[in-house]
């Protein structure tokens, strides 16, 4: 008689935490599938490589002054100098965030494809971040992508701003290379700051 009250307990439990699950999950937004999330990621990354065109254009354009200013004989030319490695760093910061972006938006398949992982991607870069759950939570609900949400963490990581600030800037500029470039990151400050994220 005593098993039979064990029974009806856990059966009554385990029907109560099913529905309520189901309950939940039914006002959640459905999960969006591989091909939605790749498509997000490739005008990601899109917007970051456009930025990469525009520093290699700024760059171009130095090279055609220093063919024109080029003094004969040649002599040094520091201002010029100072040009190409400003110019340089950019273009390194645009590539180095794009790098970045494809990187993680190739492991994002992987949380599409094992829903699974959705909730231990979640609670490391919680942790990794220190930011509460609930804004990953509605940086997500927003649209954002795995991708996007470390990439703007890491940022916020390298350049000691406020991950408000730079969730922010993205909003305005739609592109992580320009809100990088625009907050002054430095180059291989995104992998520094990345590093360890996923042991």
């Amino acid at each position: 008689m005593r098993w039979q009250w064990v029974t009806l307990a856990l059966a009554l439990l385990i029907g109560f935490a099913t529905g309520f699950l189901a309950a939940r999950q039914s006002g959640s937004q459905p999960s969006p599938t591989v091909e939605e999330v790749v498509k997000k990621v490739q005008e990601e990354l899109d917007a970051s490589g456009r930025q990469v065109v525009m520093e290699v254009w700024q760059l171009l354009h130095l090279l055609k002054e220093a063919v024109r200013e080029a003094p004969v004989p040649p002599a040094p030319m520091p201002e010029l100098e100072r040009k190409f490695a400003s110019a340089g760093e950019r273009l390194g910061v645009a590539v180095e965030i794009t790098l970045s972006q494809a990187f993680l938006g190739a492991v994002e398949k992987s949380v599409v494809t094992m829903p699974e992982l959705h909730f231990i991607v979640s609670e490391r870069v919680a942790q990794f971040f220190n930011v509460s759950r609930e804004d990953i939570e509605t940086w997500r609900r927003q649209g954002l992508t795995w991708s996007s949400i470390i990439t703007g963490l890491g940022i916020a990581k390298a350049t000691n701003k406020l991950a408000k600030e730079v969730f922010a800037a993205y909003a305005k500029e739609k592109g992580w290379a320009k809100v990088a470039l625009d907050l002054g990151l430095k180059p291989q400050a995104i992998g520094k700051a990345l590093q360890g994220l996923f042991p």
